[in-house]
Order: C-alpha cells, then sequence, then structure tokens
C-alpha cells in the first residue's frame, strides 16, 4: 500500500520546523498532530564557559553529544577543538547529521540511538588519552558518564539546558479533547521527559490509543508513569518508527501492563 497509514490519527508529542518523523508520518498517509509537551531552555554557567573554553583549546580526547541541544551548547568551539584533535560522537544520526549542518564537522563515531548502544562501540582510552566532555541535559540519567568511567576515561558531564514540562494553559483546547476521548490511534513519544509530562497535562492514553515509543528508555519511563506501552521502535529513525506504528495498528490493542509508580 502507498499510504499504510491513511485515516490513522497520530499524535507526536514535540513540535519542531520541518520535522523528520512527522514528515515520514504524513507520507504515509496519516493525519499527525505535534505537540510539545516539554520546553527545553539553555543553561549558563561558569563551569560551562570553562567547558567550551577548554574544548576550543583542545582539552578533551571526545566530546559526546547526545541530543542536538547538547550540542548547540558548545557549536561556537567545534571547528577549531576538532582541527586540534577532538573527535565527536553522537548518540544517534540526527544528532550527527545536526552536529554537520550547524559546525561543519562530522562525527567521527555515530550510535545506535540510545546511550547503550554507544557504550557498546565507544573505544577505552589509549594510555595517556585526555577526558571525554559530555554536554547534557540537566536531568540526563547518568548512563553515559558512568559508561565512560567504567570503561576508564575521566569525564567532565555538564548541564547545558534544562527540560520541564509545558504550560497546561498552552495545550490546545481541541488536542486535548481528542486525546482524552480515544480519536488518536497512536500516541508517539520520542524522549523520557515526555513520557514525564504527558500524564499531568493530557492523563493517561485510553485503551484504544496504542502508544509507541522511540526506544527503551522512554518505554521505561512511560511504564513507570503508568502509561502502558504498546511497542518501542527498533531504531530512532522516521522510516523506523512508520513501520513499528503500521505493525501495532495492525494487531488487535494489546499493550503491556504498566508498572507501579514509584511510592
Amino acid at each position: 500500500m502507498s499510504a499504510p497509514l491513511s485515516g490513522r490519527r497520530i499524535l507526536l508529542t514535540r513540535a519542531k520546523s520541518d520535522d523528520a518523523i512527522a514528515r515520514a508520518l504524513r507520507l504515509a498517509g496519516a493525519q499527525v498532530d505535534s505537540l510539545a509537551l516539554t520546553v527545553s531552555t539553555p543553561l549558563e554557567s561558569a563551569r560551562l564557559d570553562a567547558a567550551r573554553d577548554r574544548l576550543a583549546h583542545g582539552a578533551y580526547a571526545w566530546v559526546l553529544f547526545s541530543s542536538w541541544r547538547a550540542a548547540r551548547a558548545v557549536v561556537s568551539g567545534l571547528p577549531r577543538a576538532r582541527s586540534l584533535g577532538t573527535r565527536i560522537a553522537a548518540v544517534g544520526q540526527a544528532t550527527a547529521q545536526w552536529t554537520a549542518d550547524h559546525a561543519g564537522v562530522s562525527a567521527d563515531l555515530t550510535g545506535a540511538g540510545s546511550a547503550a548502544a554507544l557504550l557498546e562501540c565507544f573505544p577505552s582510552p589509549s594510555s595517556g588519552e585526555r577526558s571525554v566532555l559530555i554536554p547534557r541535559s540537566a536531568a540526563a540519567p547518568d548512563t553515559l558518564p558512568d559508561g565512560l568511567r567504567a570503561l576508564g576515561w575521566r569525564v567532565e558531564a555538564v548541564d547545558a539546558y534544562t527540560t520541564t514540562p509545558a504550560d497546561a494553559a498552552d495545550i490546545p483546547d481541541d488536542i486535548a479533547g481528542n486525546f482524552r476521548a480515544g480519536h488518536y490511534d497512536a500516541v508517539v513519544l520520542t524522549a523520557s521527559s515526555q513520557a514525564r509530562a504527558l500524564p499531568p497535562l493530557l492523563g493517561l492514553p485510553p485503551p484504544t490509543t496504542r502508544v509507541v515509543t522511540i526506544g527503551a528508555p522512554t518505554a521505561a519511563t512511560a511504564r513507570r508513569q503508568g502509561i502502558a506501552v504498546a511497542t518501542q521502535a527498533s531504531s530512532p529513525t522516521p522510516d523506523a518508527i512508520v513501520r513499528t506504528l503500521i505493525d501495532a495498528l495492525g494487531r488487535p490493542v494489546q499493550a503491556d501492563a504498566p508498572e507501579e509508580r514509584d511510592s
């Protein structure tokens, strides 16, 4: 079928200009509503300024990005850092592409979309190698820093931005009403922060609305919020998300049982 999602209504819980996931879903025939459930705000600090300066002077063996927002925090120093031998790692292809487009430098190592996958292919340090810089969200777990330290690296993790839930007053009434009435065939969660924000802003998805996540960490966070997850995409690419939705919507509703919330 040329439009396998024709007639399907999908809620994508982020809003980006020219969003690749939204574009792929529409090409597959879906009606897509994009709604930003979170707001990201850059952070500034003396520690981040110092890290930027050290990066621009080649003080790090690697700089590692888990999102384009992390790359944005140090983008001005990346070309000079690369010229001095600093290598660049990105958790996924979208972040690597943003870095190439905005800094003019390609990632030396690109993971399959998760911290765990990147750690599986990240090299151990050679004798005398310098440390790794990780600009990151203030809410990020320590999966990457801890994993790199276990490999033998010295790690400097610096908060570069924060992500908070959107204001409930900014949620359009028509989207909220359609969600609660079960008019969406599926919801796509692309980040753990969205999974945390969904219940307080919109409530739990109705049983007929499949929840698809971009990966295992987001799925785990969603379950901890009481959200029943139908399935997760095999990779964080638009094509994989489309294929996952086609498969999920072709089966009877049978989401997994949500985990109990932490008390």
